[in-house]
Order: C-alpha cells, then structure tokens, then sequence
C-alpha cells in the first residue's frame, strides 16, 4: 500500500506536529512515498542521513539537549539582573509552569519522537531488504544503516526518559513514556521507567552485530583526525565515522544507560571494554594538542561520537549576542567558572582552552565558553573566523567512560559505596591528570570524597554540553550547587509530559 512517508532530506526548519496522533508520523520535508524511497539503496542513505539531521537539529543536540535548555537548567549560565523576557530566564529560576519552558520541553518532545518515526520507518523497511541492493553489501552496509537506526531510536527515548520521568534510583516501576517501535504509531502506550530502560538496551544490544561488520576494527575511527572527514574509498556516506553511531559509540551508550538504570555491575563492565580495547583511539586531549587549534576548541580527540550542525556556529553566536534593549553583550555568560577550576587556571585545558576571558581588563568577571565559537570582543564584533573542530556538538566522550568505570569502582558491590575507593580515584586521574597537563591529580580517602571530587570533575566536562544536569538527577541530588547559590531541588528533576499528550495511555 503507498502511504505517506516524509523524511527530512534537507538542513531545512522542523515543522513539529501538535498531537500524538501525529509525532509518531514523519514530518512533511522533502515529501515522497515510501514506495518511492525505498526502492534502492540511494533511498536508504537519505533516509538515515534524515535522523541525523533531526538529532542536530536547535530542539535537541543542536542547542537545547546540550549548551541551550539542558546547560540553563544546570546553572552554568549568569544571567544576572537582565531581563525577564530573556532567553532562558525562566529555565534557570527552574520555573517549570512558565511558557519558555513549556515551549522548550514541547519542542524537545515533539521532535525526538518525530525523529523515532523516521526511525521506525527506516527500521521496517532496512530489515526485510534484500542486502544485494546495496553497492557496498560485503561490508555490511544494510546492517550498518540497520543497527545505526536501532541505536537512533534508542538514543531519542533515553533522551526523553531522563526528562519526562523519574530517574530509577527514585521510581522506576511508575508510568514513564511511550516506547515506539512502529511505524505509524497511533495509540503509543506509556511503559515503566524499568521497561523503557529494558527496550532501550534491547535495542542498542540488537544494533552491535549489525554494527560491528563495518566498525569494530575501522581504521577510520583509530584517531580524531581521520573520524570525523570524509576519508573512506566507498564514499561520502561511509565517512565521518564520528558523527554516526558506530559499534563503540553504541558500546559507550550503553554504558551510560547501565549507569543510569543503577546496574552498575554491566555499567563497569561495558565502559571498561570500551576503555580497555579504544583508549589510545579516543585519548583525552593533551595541552599541546589543545594550544595548536585556531578557534573554538572542543578538546575533540576524546569525541566517541558527536552531532554534526553545518550551522552551529552562526546559531551560537545569535544566541549568545541577543540584543538587550541598547546593548549586545555576552547572554550565555558562564557562572563564576574560575572558582570551579580553583588553583589550576594556568594549567587546567578545560579552563585554559575552552573558557573564553575577552577584555580581561575591562570585563574581569566575564566569561564564556568558547567550545561552540572564539571570541575576541564581549559584543562579538571580533570573534575568531577560523573553526577546526567545526560543526561538532559532543554527545559522548572517553572522558565520560573512565568516569563511568571510577564511579561503579567507588560504589562496590553493594552499589552503596563500599568499593575500592583508591582504585576509583586512580580512574577519575586518568581524566584529571592528562586535563590538568600531568601537574595534577585528586585525592579522596572515602567515598562521600570521592563523589564529591566525581561531581566537580563532571561539571569541568560537561561545559556546554548538556550531561551536567542528568548526572545530578541520576543521583536524585538534593542540592544543586552553583558558585553563587544553593538550589533545593525536591521535585525540581521531573518534567511533566507536554499537555499536548494527555490521551496517552
């Protein structure tokens, strides 16, 4: 039967769906029927090529899942006396009934279940296609469209679950959100957070074979430089290794899922595999390596996998340098980030290389990040033109799986904190140490030490890039802590389901 099938071919705006009758349909780019799409290998890029572009987009990594909505909520931001009409005022007061915010978690929603229809419709299609349609089959290139798809709508449920849901260590067995795995998905029906978590691992265990044909040993991947250019002899499609989910960024997933479901047990086991087998193709960037990159810097060797947005800069740079009445000045201001790197500013890469100061002498509390764009000026009349790192927006790190592996060696057996506390700092320095140029390293002789260490060394990763926000909500922490205030966050880590969606089930 010819159905409808719209997939995002094109880096053009997201017209987002008002009901669940219909985020659970493809949006309306780049129109064609399925019949049409699907009908050769060419159809099956596109297709997939689409999900991405949808990921990248300013609703999810392209802003919000990372330096926008995701960052506000975290705190980093100094939004001191401005205005109330300004970006994200109502995000960082954690004022969750104000229409910015219901707009920011009605978009988030909307598109990442939009992008899990395009999935699904991909998935329905590549798993009963004859793989000799495909130019490149010997090398697994239907299972590697197949199990990246898998892993894609994975990744947009876990996305909206740490969101919309309470995180497991408080209520796992309540009503979370839909897990869709149709295409159309009329009547989506909610599931546990346990049985959202269950399929979200289902998924991403079923993409690692299909996965593993093209990736496991992929020269391309063994290095920053050649994962994220264009560099294979089989084409465009099969480049950029490092802006697709491959075998190990979904292994790296996997790890933070396990984390997140409290099994911590598979949660260390997965991370050290991950660490263990591609440490020295995902090392963390050296203070040599950070000094000789012109522009933003996104200490990107350590980059598992990253989203990819050709306009990211130009996006970040409007964001940053909104107008406020007859000034322009800097909006996303970080908040006091030179207590956070407290004695090791002349020596810290997170804060030497990624930290923007312009106008030191004019403007000594003014900070931003510079990981997205290099500015010269506190306006932006002057910012570095030249961005090697590029269009990157970092969805996964090394960083984040050797900290994985310090956390469930701290936390032992029990899960509680009964662990090998000195083998946990010893991970944690893996990070520190290389980040802080090898002059270095933390110390804790407990565990309640060492999350403490663990937490300020997540917030000095996590710059601009979103995770800030849900290691603290993973932990149900009762306070979040900025360097000018104490936030108590009692039902501050739970966001209710847009209103557009009242007749799930």
């Amino acid at each position: 039967m010819k159905t409808i099938f719209n997939i995002l071919l094109s880096g053009s705006a997201l017209l987002l769906s008002a009901s669940c009758s219909k985020w659970l349909d493809v949006m309306p780019q780049g129109l064609t029927t399925e019949e049409n799409l699907f009908s050769d290998y060419s159809g099956y890029r596109s297709a997939l090529n689409g999900i991405y572009q949808q990921m990248s987009s300013a609703s999810l990594y392209g802003r919000e899942l990372s330096w926008g909505f995701t960052s506000a909520l975290a705190q980093y931001y100094d939004f001191g006396s401005m205005s109330s009409s300004q970006l994200y005022t109502y995000t960082e007061k954690l004022d969750y009934e104000n229409k910015e915010v219901l707009d920011y978690l009605e978009n988030i929603w909307q598109t990442a279940y939009n992008t899990i229809a395009n999935c699904n419709a991909l998935i329905a299609h590549v798993s009963e296609a004859d793989p000799g349609i495909f130019p490149y089959s010997e090398s697994g290139e239907r299972e590697m469209i197949y199990g990246e798809a898998l892993a894609a709508r994975a990744l947009m449920h876990f996305e909206v679950l740490r969101l919309f849901a309470a995180a497991p260590v408080v209520d796992r067995t309540s009503k979370a959100i839909p897990y869709s795995t149709s295409y159309p998905d009329r009547v989506p029906t909610r599931y546990t957070t346990e049985e959202v978590l269950a399929k979200i691992v289902a998924d991403l265990e079923a993409a690692l074979p299909l996965l593993e044909i093209n990736d496991r040993n992929l020269d391309a991947l063994k290095s920053a430089s050649t994962r994220f250019i264009s560099n294979d002899s089989r084409g465009l499609f099969f480049g950029y290794r490092g802006t697709r989910l491959h075998y190990w960024a979904v292994k790296a997933l996997l790890a933070r899922v396990y984390l997140y479901a409290c099994d911590y047990e598979k949660a260390l086991e997965t991370a050290t595999e991950v660490y263990e087998t591609c440490s020295e193709w995902f090392p963390i960037t050296t203070k040599t390596q950070a000094s000789a990159i012109t522009g933003a810097v996104k200490l990107y060797d350590d980059i598992i996998f990253a989203a990819y947005d050709q306009y990211l800069k130009k996006s970040y740079n409007d964001v940053m340098l909104s107008s406020l009445g007859s000034t322009s000045n800097f909006i996303l201001a970080l908040r006091q980030p030179k207590d956070r790197f407290s004695g090791e500013t002349s020596y810290d890469t997170r804060y030497m290389y990624t930290i923007n100061q312009p106008d030191e002498e004019q403007q000594e509390d003014l900070y931003a990040s510079c990981k997205y764009v290099k500015y010269t000026s506190s306006t932006g009349s002057d910012y570095d033109q030249e961005n090697t790192q590029g269009a990157l927006i970092p969805v996964l790190r090394m960083s984040e799986v050797i900290l994985i592996m310090a956390e469930c060696k701290a936390r032992g057996a029990s899960g509680q904190g009964d662990g090998d506390i000195s083998a946990a700092v010893s991970d944690l320095n893996l990070v520190h140490k290389v980040r802080c140029s090898g002059r270095k390293t933390v110390s804790a002789s407990n565990y309640t030490e060492f999350m403490e260490k663990l937490d300020l060394e997540m917030w000095k990763e996590n710059i601009g890039e979103g995770q800030y926000f849900f290691f603290l909500k993973r932990l149900n922490s009762p306070t979040l802590v900025s360097t000018t205030q104490t936030i108590q966050m009692a039902g501050k880590y739970v966001f209710d389901i847009p209103d557009s969606e009242t007749t799930l089930k």
